[in-house]
């Protein structure tokens, strides 16, 4: 009769009582469990995909001052850092620069905006992509960076490429991403609003095994 191994679980058959093929079936078992446990190597920790709590990976490159690897200390999604003025599709993820636990879709696919966004932490929270942006005006300075929405909504955001005064009518707002915009002393670029919706727990990677 067959016994198991303590560590692993393994299935050690007993060849003199165990039929051919449930024996065959628990060594198939055993070389997944094997498999499972085996060591994983990257060059960087995943930006995709969920992980295990305790999921550890050891680095391809090792050097001095480096580390040994990286160690997942939360199960949940992996995802790319927030990134501004790049353009994202529906369905994509990302986590902020400072770690807050969550990971986000793009609900309403577009760019980002210059500053990260203030991203909700509530189930299923909801955000524009448009931080200290504000609604156009007339004869006013705008300087480099600065953001606006037309007065009429159309799903757009508009960053000053050129510094200067604005005009006393409001410009017609071009409505193709990169496009510009010309408003009198200042010129404006224009990108499409993206939106996130908060969407779950985010993985969490930490280096470990400073090499000295």
């Amino acid at each position: 009769m067959s016994t198991t191994t303590k560590k692993l679980g393994l299935t050690k058959p007993d060849w003199s009582v165990d039929e051919i093929g449930p024996s065959l079936d628990a060594l198939a078992d055993n070389f997944e469990k094997l498999d499972e446990v085996s060591p994983d190597y990257a060059d960087a920790p995943p930006l995709s995909d969920i992980w295990p709590q305790r999921h550890i990976l050891y680095s391809n490159n090792l050097s001095i001052g480096g580390y040994l690897g990286w160690v997942n200390i939360r199960t949940g999604m992996a995802a790319p850092k927030w990134e501004r003025l790049k353009k994202y599709s529906n369905g994509d993820f990302i986590v902020p620069a400072k770690d807050n636990g969550h990971y986000y879709v793009c609900i309403q696919a577009g760019y980002s905006g210059l500053i990260e966004p203030i991203l909700p932490v509530s189930d299923g929270g909801e955000v524009q992509d448009t931080r200290n942006a504000d609604t156009w005006n007339p004869s006013r300075y705008y300087n480099i960076d600065d953001i606006v929405f037309p007065t009429v909504d159309n799903g757009r955001f508009y960053v000053c490429i050129q510094a200067g005064e604005s005009g006393d009518l409001e410009p017609q707002w071009i409505l193709v991403d990169g496009a510009t915009t010309y408003d009198k002393n200042a010129v404006w670029h224009s990108y499409k609003i993206a939106r996130w919706k908060e969407n779950g727990t985010a993985a969490l990677y930490r280096p470990f095994g400073k090499i000295e």
